[in-house]
């Protein structure tokens, strides 16, 4: 063999062993990316799944807590007294009371222009609705309609007024107004229309007797 095909084979042969060498290397690389990629896959993963498993936990203990939550709120005895409630002084300064459903105490606003009652849930700490329990909705909702519809009947009413604003008196209360054709209101709405009218105490009297009559085994009136 001459040298210059001498030259050309060792050319050959060591662009020939490059090639190999270059070809393993990226088949070796390659295989190390994809392991790499699986490993960032499991990474990734493995994240999601403790996000999960954090959130379900987080759910679990918001329901244990909102529970616990519950049964302190209902911890009430068989005469459906909350072991803590204060009315707020401003109801307590405008209205007299009447007595006890099962949920609500029963108000009557001191003010002989309207026969105005107020229920107020015997719940602490509470301004809205949907701050009650559902049982606790339920039952506010049961006490008021059962109150409206009684009140209709014993005071002949033309209308029933029932609301709950809170605007100035944010604990939870709920207004149910007697209204008539000749109140000094009508058709407008009763607030600030007029100065209220304190009852006398032949009047108060005379609703409470009025009430006894209607009033089921599950109202406690207020004694004296």
């Amino acid at each position: 063999m001459t040298w210059a095909g001498r030259s050309v084979l060792v050319i050959f042969a060591f662009f020939a062993a490059h090639w190999f060498y270059i070809g393993a290397f990226s088949q070796e690389m390659s295989h190390l990316g994809a392991r790499m990629y699986h490993l960032w896959i499991l990474e990734q993963r493995g994240r999601w799944f403790a996000a999960k498993l954090a959130r379900y936990a987080a759910v679990q203990w918001l329901g244990v807590r909102s529970h616990w939550m519950g049964a302190k709120l209902n911890n009430d005895d068989l005469a459906g007294v909350c072991a803590v409630f204060a009315l707020d002084p401003r109801l307590q300064q405008d209205t007299l009371p009447i007595g006890d459903f099962p949920l609500c105490r029963l108000l009557l606003s001191n003010d002989s222009n309207y026969p105005w009652f107020i229920l107020v849930p015997r719940r602490d700490d509470i301004s809205e609705i949907f701050q009650l329990s559902v049982a606790d909705q339920q039952q506010l909702w049961q006490e008021t309609t059962s109150l409206a519809e009684l009140l209709k009947d014993s005071f002949d009413a033309d209308k029933l007024n029932v609301a709950a604003l809170g605007n100035v008196v944010s604990q939870l209360h709920m207004h149910v107004i007697v209204r008539k054709h000749e109140d000094a209101a009508w058709p407008a709405p009763i607030w600030g229309k007029h100065p209220a009218k304190p009852y006398s105490a032949e009047q108060v009297e005379a609703i409470r007797e009025r009430l006894r009559l209607v009033l089921t085994d599950d109202f406690k009136f207020e004694e004296g």
